[in-house]
């Protein structure tokens, strides 16, 4: 059973590379392998978004958010930068709708772990 499993799986990994998402993430980061101090923009600019994601306090999310926006919001009408993270978002969801599917039809029984971490 483990054998169908990988299989499967490469199967799968093969689907994501050879998707639309993938080849315009695929096109616009080799653009940007090109440009290596766009590029550390670009993950420093990754780096505050996880941060401002994940480490924000709830009272000053909304104006730590419009401080963000205000911040990168010319850096973000770079063509190649736009470009950029709106593929790898598409990647992500993309990745993240797999993960909501495969969650979904295996019923671990997390409904109550969830719970307990919203309490």
């Amino acid at each position: 059973m483990q054998d169908n499993v990988d299989i499967y799986t490469k199967a799968l990994i093969r689907v994501i590379q050879d998707s639309r998402e993938y080849r315009d993430f695929c096109a616009a980061k080799r653009k940007l392998d090109k440009m290596p101090e766009l590029k550390k923009q670009i993950h420093e600019y990754r780096m505050q978004t996880y941060r401002l994601q994940n480490f924000s306090d709830e009272e000053s999310l909304y104006d730590n958010v419009q401080e963000f926006n205000t911040q990168y919001a010319q850096f973000r009408k770079n063509p190649l930068v736009n470009a950029y993270l709106s593929s790898e978002l598409a990647v992500c969801r993309m990745i993240q709708k797999i993960s909501a599917n495969i969650v979904d039809a295996v019923d671990l029984e997390l409904d109550e772990v969830v719970r307990g971490l919203r309490s």
